[in-house]
């Protein structure tokens, strides 16, 4: 079993060097005889660690450099359909807060591949169609879907707000002549919360996504709704760059781009969320980077914490980000952006607002944590800027008497 899986060396990757610069396919395993891994037989420790194995940094920055093409073609298609109703001085009324597009960076990359190749091999429902080669550049874009990737913020997703955006969405699919491959919408836990998108509103863009597959000759697809475990609410779209719509040069290098319409309350604190995500995960914040150690230490230490008084802080933990993610929801934005920069203390529901007052150590309240982060942010931002910070500071005039 382990043999066969030649890429994970933990001990050297000398193995997985040669295999890299030799292979042109995936794997070619005969996955018919394989059974599931079991946690025993290997020492998992982590994505840090499948990534130092698997060591494929080479590889994944050069498709990171590839998916600029890719990724300034979607953020301009973006822009020319919902560019128009984004909120600002000479739109007050605009019910979108903004438009993004970004490429994921090389140690991102390679996160999200080893982290595969992990959750793969754990699994106890086995490899079979979930394994893919690390070091092939075309399995690597067809399984990591999200290397170029946008996002429509969605400032009021209330009242009559989502319509024109479903509006926009349909009709850019239709008039970009967009291969939609996947229409992923991640609901609430919660029956009580105001979802994002109506069924009608889901049908109408499932139906916009079938008529262009339907023209291409390509299988129907539907909708699949995720209850989210942690509360986050957003609708994900695969587009199928590989599908180059009315013969589109070769810019597209067979990426595919992943569409997110997420609304602002959530987005928000998913900002702040991501962060222990990866780090119940196992992952690195900003490639390891010794700024956001007191993150990482102060976190850790609270997660991991035993302490009868507070139970089962993990699963609190869990609990509260479910609450925190509902009381977001409901929560109206702020006609005066400046409101959660001034007041900065109460942008985020509170262990105690949510119920778990006593249940969890008060460091994991996400207004804590976000001021960590933002302490940390403050720290990285000088370490990568030291060279124009102190230009700056030359080049004022020195203070005589």
């Amino acid at each position: 079993m382990i043999n066969s899986i030649s890429f994970l060396n933990f001990k050297s990757n000398a193995q997985a060097i040669k295999n890299r610069d030799q292979q042109n396919i995936d794997f070619g395993l005969n996955t018919s005889s394989l059974a599931p891994l079991s946690k025993d037989t290997i020492s998992f420790k982590g994505t840090v660690e499948y990534k130092a194995a698997i060591n494929n940094s080479v590889l994944c920055a050069d498709i990171h450099e590839e998916a600029f093409f890719v990724n300034e073609w979607l953020k301009n298609v973006l822009e020319k359909y919902f560019a128009a109703d984004i909120c600002n001085e000479n739109n007050p009324t605009g019910g979108i807060e903004g438009v993004y597009a970004r490429v994921k960076t090389p140690n991102s990359i390679e996160e999200k591949i080893s982290d595969r190749i992990r959750s793969a091999l754990e699994s106890e429902e086995g490899i079979r169609e979930k394994i893919f080669s690390p070091y092939n550049e075309k399995s690597i874009k067809k399984n990591i879907r999200d290397i170029s990737g946008g996002r429509i913020v969605i400032r009021n997703a209330h009242d009559g707000v989502m319509d024109k955006v479903v509006d926009n969405l349909c009709k850019m699919i239709l008039e970009e002549r967009l291969v939609v491959d996947e229409i992923k919408y991640h609901k609430s836990p919660s029956n009580d919360v105001e979802q994002y998108f109506n069924e009608k509103q889901l049908a109408r863009i499932t139906h916009a996504a079938n008529s262009i597959r339907k023209a291409n000759k390509m299988p129907l697809i539907k909708v699949q709704t995720v209850r989210s475990k942690a509360g986050y609410m957003a609708l994900h779209l695969s587009i199928d760059s590989t599908k180059k719509p009315d013969g589109a040069d070769d810019i597209y290098q067979n990426f595919y781009s992943e569409l997110q319409i997420i609304g602002s309350d959530v987005a928000m604190l998913k900002e702040i969320e991501d962060f222990c995500y990866k780090l119940k995960k196992g992952l690195e914040i900003k490639s390891g980077n010794i700024a956001y150690a007191p993150f990482v230490q102060l976190f850790l230490d609270a997660w991991n914490m035993q302490d009868k008084k507070y139970g089962n802080v993990q699963k609190n933990f869990t609990d509260y980000t479910i609450a925190a993610y509902i009381a977001q929801r409901v929560r109206r934005p702020s006609e005066n952006k400046e409101d959660d920069v001034r007041d900065w203390a109460y942008k985020y529901p509170t262990i105690k607002e949510c119920g778990f007052e006593g249940k969890l150590p008060p460091i994991l309240d996400f207004n804590i944590l976000a001021r960590i982060k933002r302490d940390c942010d403050d720290l990285y931002y000088v370490e990568h800027h030291a060279g124009e910070i102190l230009a700056e500071i030359n080049e004022k005039p020195k203070v005589t008497e």
